[in-house]
C-alpha cells in the first residue's frame, strides 16, 4: 500500500475570538461540502475521506471536546494537496459558511499504520 497524507480538518467547538458555540449543519456538509470537496479535490490526488464527530459534553469526561467536528482526507502527497488547494480551494473555501460559523483548523501528518483487533491491516486506512 502506498504512502498517504492525512489532512485533518477539525472544527473548534467555539469561535476562536467571539466563544460563540460551534454551529454545524451536518446534513448539508455530507450532501453539498463532501461532494464539492470529491470534485474539487478529487482529480489532484485525494483518495478518500472520513468523519468523526464528538458529542458535547463528551460522555467520557463530561466537559466539551475543543473539536466536534474532525474530517480526514487523504491523499498521496502533501504537493497533491498543495495543489488542490491551489486549483480547487477558493470554491470550497467560500462554502464553509455555508454550513459552519467557525472555520477549521487544518493539519498535515502522515497516514500510518492502522488496525483491527486481532491484526494489523498496515499502512493507511481501514478497508471496509
Amino acid at each position: 500500500m502506498g504512502h498517504k497524507t492525512a489532512i485533518v480538518v477539525a472544527y473548534p467547538s467555539t469561535h476562536p475570538s467571539t466563544k460563540e458555540p460551534l454551529k454545524f449543519d451536518m446534513s448539508y456538509y455530507l450532501s453539498g461540502h463532501m461532494p464539492m470537496i470529491e470534485r474539487a479535490w478529487g482529480p489532484y490526488g485525494m483518495k478518500s475521506w472520513s468523519i468523526n464527530t464528538f458529542p458535547a459534553p463528551c460522555p467520557l469526561t463530561g466537559e466539551t471536546p475543543p473539536y466536534l467536528v474532525q474530517t480526514t482526507c487523504f491523499f498521496g502527497s502533501v504537493e497533491d494537496f498543495k495543489v488542490a488547494l491551489e486549483k480547487g480551494g477558493e470554491e470550497t473555501k467560500k462554502d464553509v459558511e455555508r454550513f459552519s460559523n467557525v472555520f477549521p483548523v487544518i493539519w498535515v501528518g502522515d497516514g500510518g499504520a492502522s488496525g483491527r483487533v486481532g491484526g494489523l491491516e498496515g499502512e493507511g486506512i481501514p478497508q471496509a
